[in-house]
């Protein structure tokens, strides 16, 4: 049996990724002797790009709620919720 294909990253991080991929073969690209030459190996700064596109937004998303609205103080119970319909 064929082993199964590892999943899919979320959309948002590889269109993420894409962008930070782009970036660093850009960074990474020589010209010399009128040749093209990207210095690190392309399939290496594809893994990195994920990864640092998964960071990126897991710590985007502890940021955002850290710094949103906070229910402190409320305990809200399902007898509360019962008592509405009434």
């Amino acid at each position: 049996m064929a082993s199964s294909p590892q999943p899919a990253a979320n959309p948002g991080i590889q269109d993420l990724a894409s962008r930070i991929y782009v970036e660093l073969v850009g960074r990474a690209f020589l010209r010399a002797e009128n040749t093209a030459v990207i210095k690190p190996d392309p399939a290496e700064l594809a893994k990195l790009s994920l990864q640092l596109a998964e960071i990126f937004r897991k710590m985007e998303k502890a940021v955002n709620a850290a710094v949103g609205p906070q229910n402190i103080g409320y305990n809200v119970e399902l007898a509360d919720m019962a008592k509405w319909d009434k």
